[in-house]
């Protein structure tokens, strides 16, 4: 997928923008809180139908207007023309399109152009909490097949309900009622066998493309493993009935524990992914280093995995990383990135690209800068004299 065309209205200091999106690398410049995360936010909406930064809807509304439009044009890897729209009012909710035509669903639209983020924030699902780590998960997996998005959100309808009567029952101080929990654990038993068996896949094909992601990244210094850690099993079962009988067993087991705490205590929310480097914990192990070369192979694993799995080039958007890298890693990066897709990164200054000097902008090379809001984008100019021209204002 090659985006040509981004347009997206009311969107944080955004008041109407416009872009015309080179094929390869688009590098957009720009001091802190000018709106450069603002562009990629714009994509995110449409692609992931959501902004990568964890915020609401509602809060990515410029002050003062009441809705936000983000509007993608491209063309697939086989010539189609694609559009994706996405307009949200607090009032009236979220309005997707898909080509033109209302998607009844997010799942309709997330996978048809894939998307990898990379961005500081992201440094939580080495060293975070488990809930980190199943985030990324669920977000790979969700573009690659669209029926574990919608198992996806059925478990989170049916959990949400489920602990609504064990919250109520503890709150009024009375017993769970055990026939309704019942009719509640069929249906999110069922759900999480499936969902545990694909990340159990999952995990099995992702974990060599990161073993040789990772080695590129660090230039074969450290050996990275992922593992899967179902909640009702110590290993992974090799069937959806293995999961679907010892899920069973898991909700009798806890029942009483969880009339005492009010919430559900089995299933796949309570799953953990262990991330490894050089046979430890990378939560306790890795250095600082170490976290970051683990999370850039991460991210080029997911491109490669997308990219077998969605019969579609991903886009590529890496936000503010490179003030957190040294030379020899943001170099790496790069060059990793640009021979893949088309990026779209974003950059305070030049000076954090200081392998790119001397460098002219080719035709599929683009610089935006951004500044308050609104954009120029220079496309063939010289890095050195773009960098100049930066320094002087």
């Amino acid at each position: 997928m090659r985006i040509r065309r981004l347009t997206f209205r009311n969107i944080r200091n955004h008041t109407a923008t416009q872009l015309l999106a080179a094929d390869g690398v688009n590098i957009i410049t720009g001091m802190n809180g000018q709106g450069k995360t603002s562009i990629l936010e714009a994509i995110s909406l449409c692609t992931l139908t959501r902004s990568f930064v964890g915020t609401n809807d509602a809060s990515l509304i410029r002050r003062g207007e009441k809705f936000l439009e983000s509007s993608v044009e491209g063309v697939s890897d086989y010539g189609v023309s694609r559009r994706f729209d996405l307009r949200y009012d607090p009032t009236l909710g979220k309005t997707i399109r898909l080509d033109g035509t209302p998607a009844g669903n997010a799942a309709q639209v997330i996978g048809t152009a894939p998307t990898v983020v990379l961005s500081p924030d992201m440094k939580a699902i080495s060293g975070g909490g488990p809930g980190e780590r199943r985030r990324f998960v669920d977000m790979v997996i969700s573009q690659a097949k669209r029926r574990y998005l919608e198992d996806l959100i059925h478990y989170r309808r049916i959990l949400k309900q489920r602990n609504a009567v064990l919250a109520a029952a503890l709150k009024h101080r009375r017993p769970v009622d055990r026939n309704l929990i019942e009719t509640y654990d069929e249906g999110l038993i069922e759900r999480a066998a499936h969902l545990m068996m694909e990340r159990t896949r999952f995990i099995e094909e992702f974990k060599p493309l990161l073993r040789q992601t990772a080695s590129d990244v660090a230039g074969g210094a450290d050996e990275v493993t992922i593992r899967y850690q179902p909640d009702c099993s110590r290993t992974p079962c090799a069937s959806v009935a293995d999961y679907r009988d010892l899920l069973w067993l898991r909700s009798q087991q806890v029942a009483a524990e969880e009339q005492r705490r009010g919430t559900t205590l089995f299933g796949v929310h309570r799953d953990d992914i262990r991330m490894e480097i050089n046979g430890g914990d990378v939560r306790v192990s890795a250095s600082q280093g170490q976290h970051k070369t683990l999370l850039i192979g991460l991210k080029v694993a997911e491109f490669h995995y997308l990219a077998n799995q969605c019969a579609e080039t991903p886009i590529i958007l890496l936000d503010d990383i490179f003030g957190e890298l040294d030379a020899r890693r943001a170099e790496r990066v790069y060059d990793l990135t640009r021979n893949l897709a088309q990026v779209f990164l974003t950059v305070v200054s030049f000076d954090l690209l200081p392998f790119l000097r001397g460098r002219t902008l080719g035709e599929s090379e683009a610089n935006i800068e951004v500044v308050g809001g609104n954009i120029e984008a220079k496309v063939g100019d010289s890095i050195m004299d773009i960098a100049a021209q930066h320094a002087t204002q």
